[in-house]
């Protein structure tokens, strides 16, 4: 293993992490920003700007197949899927090229695009680099959370990265999960001409958010979508091109077959920290994996912190 190389501060990933890392050089500090996936973490690559760059044309058609409502006529020639897929694409290539542009010119920072994981108190091993810094950022972000549902893995399903890829929309989508990402692509492949299902386990979509606003949205996206909270999907069979789920409603004890093209995976997320070990450098961990840090996102140990 090669020598111990010493930072002011190590930070562990390149979303919310690269502008920590950026500031920290800025002020001088010799600073180290460490990352497996690509520059820019979920937000840019697979969350928040390519779905809401997806979004819009989504909310267009939508305003476009209303307007008579308000007494305009109009009506929709063509949807050129590939072209929004494109749009999308590039937005994120040209955001991701700039942002390691800028992080590999400035100051006082170095890049290591590695897999990371503490091998000790302070220590952390970065492909085969060794890094110490008597302060640590620890924003490693979260994956898709694949529930233990039989037939799943061996059936397919799509989830935030790989629809990224799709090439044209699925005929029939079945999405598992009624959180944001569920509903925000129940929004957008409803718009593109998909039949879309959402099964959502918790009794309301957006389980979190204010119920007045939950069942204005329920209704909303019922119009354009087959919307049903309170199943728990008890497995998924492949039936020649088709997906059958099969789920059950917590409040009529009925079970329900439902049959699409694609399955869309939106049944909440997991933290990223099994892969990268904090409890080797006294981070605690809750019992499903999150970091626990304070109101000042502080963890357990003394100088590393958690966004």
């Amino acid at each position: 293993m090669n020598s111990m190389e010493s930072f002011d501060l190590v930070v562990i990933g390149s979303g919310a992490g690269a502008m920590v890392a950026a500031q920290a050089a800025r002020s001088g500090r010799n600073t180290a920003l460490v990352e497996q996936g690509p520059m820019g973490g979920t937000c840019l690559n697979n969350g928040c700007i390519p779905s809401k760059m997806l979004i819009h044309p989504a909310d267009m058609i939508r305003k476009i197949q209303e307007a008579s409502m308000v007494g305009v006529h109009a009506r929709i020639e063509k949807i050129d899927f590939p072209l929004i897929m494109r749009r999308m694409q590039r937005v994120v290539d040209e955001g991701r090229a700039q942002m390691e542009a800028t992080i590999r010119s400035r100051e006082n920072l170095t890049y290591y695009h590695e897999r990371a994981e503490f091998i000790d108190e302070y220590i952390l091993k970065a492909g085969s680099r060794t890094l110490t810094a008597p302060q640590f950022v620890i924003a490693s972000g979260s994956r898709s959370l694949v529930p233990p549902i039989p037939g799943l893995e061996e059936s397919g399903y799509l989830d935030n990265i790989s629809l990224l890829d799709l090439k044209e929309p699925p005929r029939s989508l079945i999405i598992i999960g009624g959180g944001y990402i569920g509903c925000e692509y129940g929004h957008f492949f409803s718009a593109m001409g998909t039949e879309v299902t959402i099964l959502g386990r918790s009794p309301r979509l957006l389980g979190g958010e204010d119920p007045e606003i939950t069942s204005r949205l329920h209704e909303s996206l019922s119009r354009y979508c087959r919307v049903l909270t309170g199943h728990e999907v008890l497995s998924v069979e492949k039936d020649g091109k088709s997906k059958v789920v099969s789920a059950k409603g917590f409040f009529d004890g009925q079970i329900r077959k439902f049959e699409a093209e694609q399955i869309l995976l939106a049944a909440g997320r997991r933290s990223n920290s099994d892969i990268l070990h904090p409890e080797r450098t006294g981070v605690r961990t809750d019992r499903h994996g999150w970091i626990v840090a304070d109101e000042y996102l502080q963890t357990s140990k003394k100088g590393i912190w958690a966004l």
